[in-house]
């Protein structure tokens, strides 16, 4: 079993050199939740690429993800901005909710008509499961309404006294955390380029950047038009609604063609494996894979 294992990480990584080689930069795998600890993975992951091969600028993320912790996110993209000074990501299938604050600390994002992208919805480990908080929020908001003007109903008041307001709390600075990140990374990595506005060729000025930023943030922490936790963006609704520069992988049908085929690949290798996670690169090594998800 663990020679039918170790030959499947041998295809993966074949799979990944021909990718980072078409994309003329170092590659990584991320396919997971956002946990804890996956900072110190990407760290390791990193580190080993740079002992096993020549040093390069730019990486490639191959992302895809329901979610998770923001600030592990956050963490991740301090370890990786430490080695690259370009990161692009690609999205086969979704990058939801941390995942897309994520995807947002790129500074190029490739999807195709299938890939999708998510509202901003901080989420909290509570009971083994992830919960999506801007539910809640909103849920507090109206009957904080309600309790002004006197309507709440008996029901509504008992839940209303159940509610911890320490809680409440922590799910309000993660919701702002959310923005903030996407205000701070946008204007320095996505928007780096952008020196004039498309539509009359004026200068693009830092504070326009920030503008932009707090408006596509807010866009996507808007429970308002987005209904659900799990609702999905698409590539075109992220270019025509938020107004954000989305590569199209099907303009390159050779790159097309690998990213499906590693997609394909881990996703089977991951049902198959029963993982939880698949963070590989090109750095393949044998002996340090044993025991490791």
């Amino acid at each position: 079993m663990a020679e039918v294992k170790d030959f499947i990480e041998k295809m993966l990584q074949w799979q990944l050199i021909q990718l980072a080689s078409i994309r003329k930069s170092d590659v990584m795998t991320i396919y997971g939740p956002m946990y804890e600890n996956l900072p110190a993975l990407v760290r390791d992951e990193i580190e080993r690429m740079m002992e096993v091969q020549p040093s390069n600028d730019t990486l490639t993320i191959l992302l895809n993800t329901g979610g998770g912790s923001v600030d592990s996110v956050e963490r991740t993209v301090e370890v990786i901005r430490q080695h690259y000074g370009c990161v692009d990501f690609i999205i086969p299938d979704q990058a939801m909710s941390a995942g897309t604050v994520f995807a947002l600390s790129g500074d190029n994002i490739y999807m195709d008509y299938y890939s999708q992208l998510g509202p901003i919805d901080p989420q909290f480990f509570i009971d083994d499961n992830w919960i999506s908080v801007l539910g809640y929020l909103e849920k507090f908001e109206e009957l904080n309404e309600k309790s002004r003007d006197g309507s709440l109903t008996p029901l509504e008041y008992a839940l209303v006294e159940q509610l911890d307001l320490a809680d409440l709390h922590q799910y309000e600075q993660a919701r702002e955390h959310s923005v903030e990140l996407l205000e701070k990374w946008l204007p320095a990595f996505k928007f780096k380029n952008w020196h004039e506005t498309h539509s009359s060729g004026k200068p693009v000025t830092s504070k326009m950047k920030q503008k932009r930023a707090k408006e596509i943030a807010l866009k996507l922490n808007d429970t308002k038009r987005w209904h659900a936790h799990s609702r999905g963006i698409s590539m075109q609704v992220l270019q025509e609604e938020l107004d954000l520069i989305i590569e199209d992988i099907s303009s390159d049908e050779k790159l097309r063609q690998v990213v499906k085929g590693v997609h394909t690949f881990i996703v089977d290798f991951m049902q198959t494996s029963g993982l939880y996670l698949c963070l590989r690169s090109t750095s393949y090594n044998l002996e340090d894979r044993h025991g490791q998800s």
